[in-house]
């Protein structure tokens, strides 16, 4: 049934064609409120396509057509946006990334429209240069704590950081998770027969792909029919990973590149292992938990705690340790059984994350913040998503 009367909601992006988290995110979430009867468009600031399916109800636009420097676009893109909010008006402003409040808040100023921050790292992630207080993500981040409306972030570590990091802290901090872009399947279809160890992302210094294939070169040897698969395309890593490979003489390392199912490599992998310096909350280990598939975690500051307890639904290790890293998979790859125990409580806690569940906690949200007109009942703080360990 369609709200009454429906919410007004724009996401600025800064594209839907990469085949990233962020744009994974995006899109369903956008798509999700539209199918529920909400008014939804996403404003990229490149790009007019999208990478992943978006729901044909959802308006997309994009600012220019090409990727362009932050710094040389940033009065063109502010000023395209603010004409394009004035000829489409809407409630809720959502800045899919915090540096894009860089350019949401001044576009909204005055047009009377709540701006909501989605943070899909964490606090203390920055990128970019220079690193100090000028750091444009350091700097979003102090402006959208005093101006926006909301911050969503996706776990409750970060949250922690948030308010440790800023004190004067304004604006409403809520933890709503990312949803699975699927339903999990009614059964576990894990077998422990498969002897692949899976990883995906793109190839860059943030996945830790070096750290995994540091640890891989402990264990080769001594799994001789076992491989490490990495799955994804791009990223300034790629050469050194590969030179890596060569350099250790590893010959059970492949990198897939980009693919498009990667259903089937969950499918097909016996393992999982994220070996990420930092994220958010990976998407890739709520798909693991949909498909039974047990996961080896660099146990890093926000997300990987969040979605697996440590003995029960995966295997949690020290951040950037190889050598523990290689332990525990050694331990998982040498003994089915405990795989398979895994596996079967991985698959059962991945109902946390469905998207219904997820969409209802941003539809309740976006509603506490509009205009009177269009409040529904706020998000829970307490709602769907809840962490399996504290820190």
């Amino acid at each position: 049934m369609s709200p009454d009367p429906p919410l007004r909601v724009t996401f600025v992006v800064y594209t839907l064609q990469a085949a990233a988290g962020v744009e994974r995110a995006t899109t369903l979430i956008a798509g999700g409120l539209a199918a529920r009867g909400h008014q939804v468009r996403v404003v990229t600031t490149w790009g007019g396509e999208s990478h992943f399916p978006l729901h044909p109800a959802v308006h997309l636009h994009a600012l220019r057509r090409e990727k362009g420097s932050f710094k040389q676009t940033f009065v063109r893109d502010v000023l395209a946006l603010r004409a394009h909010l004035q000829r489409h008006p809407t409630d809720l402003l959502i800045g899919a990334e915090t540096s894009v409040m860089l350019l949401a808040l001044p576009a909204a100023a005055g047009l009377g429209v709540a701006c909501v921050a989605w943070e899909h790292f964490n606090f203390n992630t920055v990128f970019n240069r220079p690193r100090g207080a000028l750091n444009r993500w350091r700097l979003a981040r102090r402006l959208t704590a005093r101006l926006a409306r909301a911050v969503v972030v996706l776990t409750r570590r970060d949250a922690e950081l948030w308010r440790g990091g800023l004190p004067g802290l304004r604006a409403r901090l809520e933890v709503i998770a990312n949803p699975l872009p699927f339903a999990p399947e009614p059964a576990n279809p894990y077998d422990p027969e498969r002897r692949v160890v899976l990883a995906a992302g793109r190839l860059t210094e943030q996945k830790g792909f070096d750290l995994l294939i540091d640890a891989w070169t402990r264990l080769e040897k001594d799994f001789p029919d076992w491989t490490l698969r990495i799955v994804g395309g791009g990223g300034e890593e790629e050469a050194n990973l590969r030179a890596q490979v060569d350099r250790a003489g590893l010959r059970r390392v492949v990198f897939a590149g980009q693919v498009q199912d990667m259903a089937a490599e969950y499918r097909a992998a016996g393992l999982y292992c994220l070996s990420s310096r930092y994220e958010g909350l990976p998407m890739v280990l709520l798909e693991c938990q949909a498909h039974g598939l047990p996961v080896v975690a660099f146990d890093c500051e926000t997300g990987p705690r969040e979605v697996i307890e440590h003995g029960v639904s995966g295997l949690l290790v020290p951040p950037q340790d190889p050598a523990a890293l290689a332990a525990a998979l050694r331990d998982a790859m040498s003994d089915p059984a405990r795989r398979v125990r895994l596996s079967g409580r991985s698959h059962a806690a991945a109902s946390r994350f469905r998207p219904q569940q997820i969409v209802a906690e941003w539809e309740g949200l976006l509603g506490s913040l509009g205009p009177p007109t269009h409040k529904t009942a706020p998000a829970s703080r307490h709602g769907a998503f809840q962490p399996v360990l504290k820190r």
